[in-house]
């Protein structure tokens, strides 16, 4: 998660949000409110997955196969 003084704008609903995700499948910048799901694999990897790609099946089983 970044943070920084500027607003980000969200890549998906192009809104300005403090906080910006990278989606581990399209590798767009989102927002919280586009962000579907994201899980802690272990101490260092973190995937998040946006609204868009939980729509395709097969970004979706790679996302769930973690």
């Amino acid at each position: 998660m970044v943070k920084a003084a500027k607003n980000y704008v969200c890549e998906r609903c192009k809104k300005e949000t403090p906080f910006v995700q990278v989606c581990g499948y399209c590798d767009r910048k989102i927002c919280r409110a586009c962000e579907k799901s994201s899980a802690t694999h272990s101490k260092t990897l973190r995937t998040v997955i946006c609204k868009t790609c939980w729509g395709d099946l097969r970004k979706r089983t790679r996302y769930k196969s973690l």
